[in-house]
């Protein structure tokens, strides 16, 4: 089996429920270099929640063909990212100290902060989704492609830029490490362009509000707790796809 086709399903594997893993040889080589394909992963995640969209959209309401669009994209990879929006909420803002926060981190249950998270997050993309469904079906499903997988681009920036700082058991640890500069440029630069492919110059304050979001992250979670951890990259990804979806809204 090719490698980088390999390294491909093991991303795939990694972030989504699509069972890949009779296809994939599993090994720690193979999930240090999977980070470079997550924002492929993010593209192909986004790719389905677009087509559900296009497929729901002549024959139901707007609104609920956006919801069955989002709905397919959480079946798709389990709610994986919005738990980590939630459990970050949780430990970041409602512990007092690095050590309490990672604790609360791994903590399975909801809290507050992680419960306004979440609606928030869903809130903001569902209103987002349907300003963008007025404005064309096209720009609608580009947005959702180019969202998706800006986000995980935005996530392995986040990677880099940080060292892991939970659990060496945990899902994360094995995959979040930094890349070398060919692997980083391999994983950036291709959602970049696709932003530039489907909205033009209106792609590059999307860009640019994605790195800004990277960079203010990147620093968040530093000073919260000393640098990332799994739950922090989940939270990066809903992050970065709202801010897509709302510089475009601005710029459509």
């Amino acid at each position: 089996m090719p490698r980088a086709w390999n390294h491909f399903l093991t991303a795939l594997m990694l972030l989504t429920r699509v069972p890949v893993s009779r296809w994939c040889v599993y090994s720690p080589e193979a999930v240090a270099a999977a980070v470079a394909y997550f924002p492929a992963v993010g593209a192909l995640v986004g790719a389905s929640g677009a087509i559900a969209l296009a497929m729901a959209a002549p024959s139901l309401p707007a609104k609920v063909a956006i919801l069955v669009s989002m709905l397919t994209t959480v079946l798709i990879t389990g709610a994986y990212h919005e738990d980590g929006l939630a459990d970050a909420a949780d430990g970041l803002f409602g512990g007092s100290s690095p050590a309490r926060r990672l604790e609360i981190m791994k903590d399975s249950r909801l809290g507050n902060f992680g419960a306004i998270a979440l609606w928030f997050g869903f809130s903001a993309k569902f209103y987002l989704l349907d300003s963008l469904l007025i404005k064309g079906l096209p720009l609608a499903t580009s947005a959702i492609i180019a969202g998706h997988a800006l986000a995980r681009a935005s996530a392995v920036a986040v990677m880099h830029l940080q060292p892991h700082v939970g659990l060496d058991t945990t899902r994360s640890h094995p995959f979040c490490r930094r890349l070398n500069k060919q692997q980083l440029i391999g994983a950036l630069l291709p959602p970049a362009l696709l932003v530039v492919f489907f909205f033009n110059t209106a792609g590059v304050p999307i860009i640019a509000a994605n790195a800004l979001c990277v960079f203010l992250a990147a620093t968040f979670f530093q000073r919260r707790i000393g640098g990332i951890t799994g739950d922090c990259l989940g939270a990066t990804v809903q992050i970065s796809e709202i801010t897509t979806l709302l510089v475009l809204l601005t710029r459509a």
